[in-house]
């Protein structure tokens, strides 16, 4: 029924043997967005998303994505590996967005142990390579889904997200660096925040204690680090000191 509206998704859909099948992402697809006004606003979003990626970059995202179709996590993170992956479609919008040409997605090693970026562009002449991470909700908050127990959401950041945001930001500044060791490329690291509060109630506090802790614990050797602001129920566009916000349209 939405095969024209959201095309790509489609095409995700259609790599999987049988959607049917209890590992299946795409599980009663075409129900939820018929039936959820909520569903298929998540799903134009991504398409929109997915739509921005040129041809090339389209299908190697496709294969880098397709073995996590039918990969549910079986400690209750679903899906997410999925989605660590196609965030890459999200860094690749806000690098054309601020006026990169030549975007797509990096060809992985094949070989070695160097690790490559996630996506590489050109700004103003000079090369951009960029890093995409996600920080993914706590263990705690996947416990309380999973057994579908209450919870409790503080407006207050735990100190492990910190940690975990603090050590992703260094490894893929480290990265970059060892994969452009000699200089004269821009380093860009996205990030993709997956809080507890799934609602965003508290998302522009959070994002505020996150500038706090950038200002107070500076990580030098990233020309640009990006936070991805996405849409969620309490939605509104938020910036940053520290850092800059790609707010979710």
């Amino acid at each position: 029924m939405f095969r024209m509206q959201l095309s790509r998704i489609y095409e995700l859909r259609d790599l999987i043997r049988d959607p049917t099948s209890s590992g299946a992402f795409f599980q009663n697809f075409d129900t939820y967005a018929q039936d959820s006004l909520h569903a298929r606003q998540q799903y134009e979003r991504w398409e929109k998303d997915l739509q921005g990626l040129d041809a090339d970059s389209w299908e190697a995202l496709k294969r880098e994505a397709s073995p996590y179709l039918m990969h549910k996590d079986r400690n209750g993170r679903g899906w997410q590996q999925l989605f660590d992956i196609l965030n890459q479609a999200h860094a690749y919008n806000y690098l054309k967005t601020i006026g990169c040409s030549n975007v797509c997605l990096f060809p992985r090693a094949t070989q070695g142990s160097t690790r490559t970026p996630d996506l590489e562009g050109f700004l103003d002449a000079s090369r951009v390579l960029c890093e995409v991470k996600t920080i993914n909700i706590s263990q705690k908050e996947v416990r309380a889904r999973k057994e579908g127990t209450a919870k409790n959401i503080t407006n207050k950041l735990d100190d492990g997200l910190l940690r975990k945001l603090h050590s992703d930001i260094t490894g893929a500044r480290d990265q970059l660096h060892a994969y452009a060791a000699t200089g004269g490329a821009r380093y860009y690291v996205y990030i993709v925040l997956c809080f507890d509060d799934w609602l965003g109630e508290y998302k522009e506090e959070y994002f505020r204690q996150i500038d706090q802790y950038l200002l107070d614990c500076s990580i030098p050797g990233i020309d640009r680090l990006v936070f991805r602001n996405d849409h969620t129920p309490f939605h509104k566009a938020l910036v940053m000191r520290n850092a800059t916000v790609h707010n979710a349209s």
